[in-house]
């Protein structure tokens, strides 16, 4: 401002040649100067999550006792009961599923190495009813989902001498003899949640993990909505673990009207050339 008339002036910001200018950050706009200005960088605030994962968010630590009272009382039911009496473990398991939403409580599920094992032969073709067996395929998921302590905790249960085989296997057992499509949406969402440890993928691809997707995918094609919502989790499986972000492949997921070409087309790409798999 010139102080003898009181006007604003605008300062040139011309360079003298005998200063060393480069470390000038006056930029004159009107009549503001903003000094070292410089643009902030976009935000991305695409949400590259599928409906599985925002149907079962992580819930915040537990701040009450309540959640710790009806988290262990469900653990003893089940410890208690086994495979008897099935009716009476649905409360059971509901709870735990409820509570497995938490990164604490999914975690301390997944290091409880006898409930692990339980959980795990209920998906294992029995007398079981098909709502026990799905709801433990549930509970395991979202213990393990987006929580890779508990999926590191669960998998540390399994491949010993005593415990060969691992908690795959028992997944691949159900999805290869179940017809009901309620069960096998759950059994999808516990493959996947297992699936998040690249060694579990491996064994999967190397058990004949392609053809399963096939005969799961065809399997879904009668157009009712839990075999919709089948497709769907097929879908969701190859796009999260079998194909390269840089195909571009957001662009062509299916709908509300599922695109058969387009899993199909990935699938039967993947099965005959199974070096493209990430």
């Amino acid at each position: 401002m010139n102080l003898a008339t009181g006007v604003k002036e605008a300062r040139l910001n011309v360079p003298d040649p005998n200063q060393d200018n480069t470390s000038s950050g006056l930029t004159i706009i009107d009549d503001f100067a903003i000094v070292g200005h410089e643009p902030e960088p976009e935000m991305d605030f695409t949400d590259h999550d599928h409906e599985s994962s925002l149907q079962h968010p992580l819930r915040p630590p537990p701040d009450t006792t309540s959640e710790s009272t009806s988290f262990f009382a469900a653990v003893s039911e089940i410890e208690q009961r086994g495979p008897q009496n099935t009716d009476e473990l649905i409360p059971a398991l509901t709870d735990l599923e409820d509570l497995s939403h938490s990164y604490h409580w999914g975690l301390t599920l997944a290091q409880d190495e006898s409930m692990v094992h339980k959980l795990f032969q209920f998906l294992l073709p029995s007398d079981l009813s098909l709502e026990v067996r799905s709801l433990a395929a549930l509970v395991l998921g979202t213990a393990i989902r987006n929580n890779p302590a508990a999926l590191d905790a669960a998998l540390s249960h399994y491949y010993t001498d005593e415990w060969p085989e691992g908690p795959l296997e028992a997944v691949l057992m159900a999805l290869l003899h179940e017809q009901a499509p309620v069960l096998l949406n759950r059994m999808m969402f516990l493959l996947s949640s297992l699936c998040q440890d690249s060694r579990q993928l491996h064994r999967f691809l190397d058990a004949g993990g392609i053809d399963l997707l096939i005969a799961l995918y065809d399997a879904g094609s009668a157009g009712s909505e839990d075999q919709n919502k089948l497709r769907r989790k097929v879908t969701h499986f190859v796009i999260d673990n079998l194909v390269e972000s840089s195909q571009g492949h957001e662009s062509s997921l299916p709908g509300s009207d599922i695109d058969t070409d387009w899993t199909m087309i990935q699938l039967r790409h993947l099965k005959d050339r199974p070096s493209t798999i990430v």
